[in-house]
């Protein structure tokens, strides 16, 4: 027993070393484009608009900001009002690369001063993802509602009105396509073909686990989804994460443990190096964490019906110091979303057939006023010592259990101080 335990230690650590290994060749290659881009200085490029949002400035003043993607990386901008561009449209522009950090270049999340913005024809043949995002636009008169189900079904970027709204009703895990949106297409595919599977392979392949096949068909369709929505890291950890639970499965390994989650971290920064510095990777892995966490601590404890309920408060308010370091605005609002994480479950699937339908606007009005609703806000700022001693303390509850039941409290204590700035 000793010596298994070690070889398989040892295992782990050659594994690491590997991983490693890519992840400083992958970091070789994207400084060297790094450098490539930095000699340039002043450049021509043609790039893709994200996102055109108004931004107040320190000194009062509204700026036009344009999120715009290149084959390479993505990039801020200053626009201007008389610029005519909007999410989708393919533009050319001149622009000069002063101070970009690699830090920054690797994140994308620099800035550079643009001119000569000039809108290009569009296209005449649409990708996938453009022809599914025309087909879901055409379906909606309101622009808000049209991005909220773009971002929902496709991973399209969102405007800051949008944004915002998401913001106050906390709802912003929801749009991001990550483990739940993979988890639905998965039972689709199970529930649609395995019963034609059961019967096909009983008669002409009784030799073969039809269960296995339908695995690989699943991930074949995942696969094709993933190249279609593009690169986002929070579906890149639940895919990574379904592949090695499917693997683990077959060799009878435990699944739900914390290494399978440090491997699938570990595997996806090694091979993108840029998600070190990636907001929504870094919410996915940890609130796929405080789920291992709450079942390792109580998975025995209570009925199924009970798990329902706590797991959802745990995750909520063990997530909260997590989120406002980085999205400092809270509201009582946001406590909404611990009732439609449930209603989720039964809109994200009928939302989608009746897309398919082309009758994907039936909760069109319904969703405008529950956007448009407001309570009163406030900000709280996370210092970033606290910050790292949460994130230290959530890694010590995987052994004391302690430590488990305390975390959850922060995220209470905050919603206290919000409700005491707002309404005191």
């Amino acid at each position: 027993m000793r010596f298994k335990a070690l070889k398989n230690r040892e295992i782990f650590t050659i594994f690491c070393l590997f991983c490693l290994c890519i992840f400083s060749i992958n970091l070789a290659i994207s400084y060297h484009k790094y450098q490539i881009f930095m000699d340039k200085g002043e450049q021509e490029l043609t790039a893709t608009v994200i996102s055109n949002y108004e931004k107040l400035g320190d000194d009062g003043k509204k700026r036009q900001i344009l999120k715009l993607k290149t084959d390479e990386f993505s990039f801020y901008t200053l626009g201007a009002k008389t610029d005519d561009f909007k999410a989708g449209d393919n533009i050319f522009l001149s622009v000069i690369n002063l101070d970009v950090s690699f830090k920054d270049y690797l994140a994308s999340s620099f800035y550079m001063p643009s001119f000569s913005r000039e809108k290009l024809p569009q296209k005449a043949t649409l990708n996938t993802n453009q022809k599914l995002q025309s087909l879901i636009y055409a379906q909606h008169e309101n622009s808000k509602i049209s991005q909220l189900y773009s971002a929902l079904f496709l991973g399209t970027s969102i405007d800051a009105e949008l944004r915002d709204d998401v913001s106050h009703l906390g709802i912003a895990h929801l749009i991001a396509i990550s483990g739940y949106h993979l988890g639905f297409i998965s039972a689709v595919i199970f529930f649609v073909f395995r019963p034609l599977l059961k019967i096909l392979y009983a008669r002409f392949l009784p030799f073969r686990n039809y269960n296995f096949d339908l695995a690989i068909i699943v991930f074949i369709v995942l696969s094709f989804y993933f190249f279609i929505i593009g690169f986002i890291p929070s579906f890149l950890r639940a895919f990574l994460m379904s592949i090695l639970g499917f693997y683990c499965a077959l060799k009878g390994v435990k699944i739900l443990n914390f290494k399978t989650l440090f491997i699938v971290a570990l595997v996806s920064i090694s091979l993108f190096p840029q998600l070190l510095f990636s907001v929504g990777f870094y919410f996915s892995l940890m609130g796929v964490f405080y789920i291992f966490l709450y079942c390792k601590h109580l998975k025995d404890k209570f009925s199924p019906f009970i798990h329902l309920i706590l797991l959802n408060l745990y995750v909520c308010f063990a997530m909260e110091i997590c989120v406002l370091y980085f999205f400092p605005l809270i509201s009582l609002q946001q406590l909404s979303v611990l009732a439609i994480n449930y209603i989720f479950s039964i809109f994200y699937p009928l939302s989608a057939a009746l897309h398919i339908a082309s009758y994907g606007d039936i909760f069109d009005g319904l969703l405008n006023n529950v956007l448009n609703f407001r309570l009163s806000s406030t900000k709280i700022f996370v210092p970033a010592i606290i910050f790292i001693f949460y994130n230290i303390a959530s890694l010590l509850a995987i052994k004391f259990r302690s430590i488990f039941y305390i975390l959850p409290l922060f995220g209470l204590l905050c919603f206290a101080i919000a409700s005491y700035k707002i309404y005191a």
